[in-house]
């Protein structure tokens, strides 16, 4: 299995019965990494960052802005988790730029999985998750993506 199909397949585990309770939709995708080696969950949280980062665009951006009024790092950061949650075709649609209704969304809970999990299966503190992954998933980390022109609100 490549690490994308391992990434995919793990958040195919949320449990949606409980939507409208993310910690709840997420509790099957900690568990069940909770019981993996730290490479899998570190290698999780790593391709997590990867994909937000490549969403992380000033076109998007822009999408985000005009589609809420205002624009805020965090609240584009958590309506970009919306498209990883969702799964990998509404993923890939957000990338394109043609998923709109996300921007109105957030999913904060997602950034956290790895760390919950790492904690549960050695006993520890969140805050004692040793993992930092080689991409920054905050916005404006992407400064490729930003590039083009200044982007001013």
């Amino acid at each position: 299995m490549d690490k994308y199909t391992f990434f995919w397949k793990t958040m195919e585990l949320c449990d949606w019965e409980h939507e409208g309770d993310d910690e709840l939709v997420l509790e099957p995708v900690i568990k069940y990494l909770s019981t993996k080696d730290d490479a899998e969950i570190f290698e999780f949280e790593n391709l997590m960052s990867e994909l937000l980062y490549a969403l992380d665009t000033r076109k998007l951006a822009k999408q985000c802005k005009k589609s809420q009024g205002c624009f805020s790092d965090d609240g584009f950061l958590y309506s970009r988790c919306v498209a990883l949650i969702n799964g990998e075709t509404y993923y890939r649609i957000a990338l394109r730029g043609k998923f709109p209704r996300m921007w109105g969304m957030e999913f904060e809970s997602l950034l956290y999985v790895a760390p919950r999990a790492w904690a549960r299966k050695h006993r520890k503190n969140e805050k004692d998750y040793p993992n930092v992954p080689p991409v920054s998933y905050e916005t404006g980390s992407n400064t490729k993506g930003w590039k083009k022109k200044l982007f001013i609100f």
